[in-house]
Order: structure tokens, then sequence, then C-alpha cells
């Protein structure tokens, strides 16, 4: 199955017989999922279909069929022989010898047929090439399993970082949005930095619609690749000027909680800027600090330390 995608499923058709170098008279088309739009260029999903070539699927059947032929043509020589077998009568031990002979040239005159017949039906199939002599079991094993292979792919960050980049690209285009994307990598982790001339668009209110591009960008680095992996987006300095930003006010509240005594719970945060507020805390004497809820409600609470 050659599964191909598009914006709509005519693109995805026209892509797939295209790569294939089919018109649509000689392939077999399946529609897998259609296109959907999602709302506000989340959710967006493109078309998907099914291409295979007719002519492959004739000679696939082609194949069952003298599978089938070589199959039939066997029970019926096999019927045949016990039928002649049952007409030889023995009548007695004077005439075992003549009877046995009989049974003999019966058998002599199948076999001949019978090869002829199962010979020329199996002409057609091909055989699987046997393992020479001198392959060793590891080079079997590479080429029967060959799964390590996509492994291997699955597992190239260059490759997952030049596919999320694609991602977050198209939907950024959705949002009718100028803007270019780099990417850098070091060891585990993916960094997007987008550059356009419109950064509160992407950035969206206290920077909830630049969360929610990261995590769709996470999601699909899990969904196609590995969790092992982590993507980080940002959009010209936002998430440094976010840094400082949510390091004064750690510093600002810390120093409302020793002089109250009270705890102070802050509002709902990512977990990347938890940690921050939490780093924050640690340098500070008299004050500790600890997140409570579940994502995306997950908040950090600033207490007193007790000694």
């Amino acid at each position: 199955m050659v599964v191909f995608t598009g914006r709509t499923v005519e693109e995805a058709i026209s892509k797939g017989l295209d790569e294939l170098g089919l018109t649509r008279l000689k392939a077999h088309i399946r529609v897998i999922s259609r296109e959907k739009k999602g709302f506000l260029g989340f959710g967006k999903r493109p078309a998907q279909v099914d291409i295979e070539s007719l002519e492959l699927e004739k000679t696939a059947r082609t194949s069952s069929v003298t599978r089938h032929k070589v199959t039939s043509i066997t029970e019926r020589l096999n019927r045949d022989m016990m039928q002649q077998n049952e007409s030889v009568t023995i009548v007695g031990t004077s005439n075992e010898p003549a009877s046995a002979k009989s049974e003999v040239a019966t058998k002599e005159e199948l076999e001949p047929k019978v090869k002829e017949e199962v010979t020329a039906s199996i002409q057609p199939l091909e055989e699987e090439p046997a393992p020479s002599a001198g392959d060793s079991f590891e080079a079997f094993v590479a080429t029967a399993f060959d799964n390590n292979k996509d492994e291997a792919q699955t597992i190239d960050i260059t490759e997952a970082a030049t596919q999320v980049k694609n991602y977050v690209e198209r939907i950024i285009y959705e949002m009718d949005l100028e803007a270019s994307i780099e990417t850098t990598t070091k060891r585990r982790q993916i960094n997007l930095q987008i550059e356009t001339p419109e950064p509160g668009r992407i950035i969206g209110y206290h920077g909830k619609v630049l969360k929610s591009l990261q995590l769709l960008a996470q999601n699909y680095l899990y969904d196609h690749y590995s969790k092992a992996f982590s993507v980080s987006v940002n959009v010209h300095d936002y998430v440094e000027h976010r840094t400082e930003t949510l390091i004064d006010f750690s510093q600002k509240i810390a120093s409302r909680v020793l002089a109250s005594g009270q705890d102070f719970r802050m509002d709902p945060m990512s977990n990347s800027e938890r940690k921050i507020v939490h780093k924050a805390i640690s340098h500070i004497d008299g004050v500790d600090s600890y997140s409570e809820g579940s994502d995306p409600n997950r908040y950090v609470v600033v207490t007193v330390k007790n000694w």
C-alpha cells in the first residue's frame, strides 16, 4: 500500500499519480481519509489516498490463480491414481505377480503425466532465492528482518527536525502569516526559531498561541518519531523575555510570601515555565515552591520554608 497526502483528495491523487507515473485508468485509487479544515488552523489534517497500479494487482491475481490451478491438478491426479489402484483386483497367491505388475505399470504410466502437468503449472511461479552456504546468520537476519532500518530512520533527529519544521510552517501558512523558521538541534533537543513581521499573532495573549503551537509540534514529534526528542518553539526573543519576566515575578512573590507568611498560588503554567519559577525560588532563602494540579491547569505554589 502506497499512501499519498495532500491538502485535498484531488491534490493527493494528482501527487500520487505523478510520482508513480500512472494515469487514472491504470490506477486503483482508494480514499483513506478526507481533509479536515480544523479551527483557526489547528486540528487540520491532510487528505490521504492509497494508489496502486492495476497491473500489479493483475499480476498478484494471476499468481494466486496459478497456485490454485496447481493444487487442483494435484488433487485430481491423486484421485485418478486412487481409482486406478482400486480397479486392480488381487485374485490369489497364484495371480499375485501379475496383479502386482499391473499395479506397477499403472503407476509408471501416471507418474510422467503427473510430473509434466505439475511442472508446467509451477513454471510461472517465482521461487524465493535460497540463502547460499557462505551467507552468515547475521546477514540472513539483516535481510529477513530489516525493521532495524526503519527504527534507525525514526531516530534520525535531523529528519525529525525537518519534518516538524514543515509541520509548523503549514500551521503558520493556514494562519495567513508570513514567517521563516530556522532549525537547530542539540543532542535530542530541536529548536525552532520563528521570524515574522507579526510576532503578536503567533505569540498570542500571554503566549497562549505560542504554547499551543509548541504543544502541537511536540505531539507531532511523539507520534511520528520518538518521545525521547523534545522541541522548543520561539518567536524573536519572546522565550528569553518571558524567562526574565518569570524570574522577576517569582522574586516579587517570594518577598510577598515572606512578608505575609501566607502561601501564594500562581496561575497555571506550562512545564518549562514552572521549572523556571522553581529554579528562581530555590535561590531565595526562606521560601520554597511545589506544583499542584494536572496539566494544562497545573500551577506553582510558593510557601514559607519550614526549617
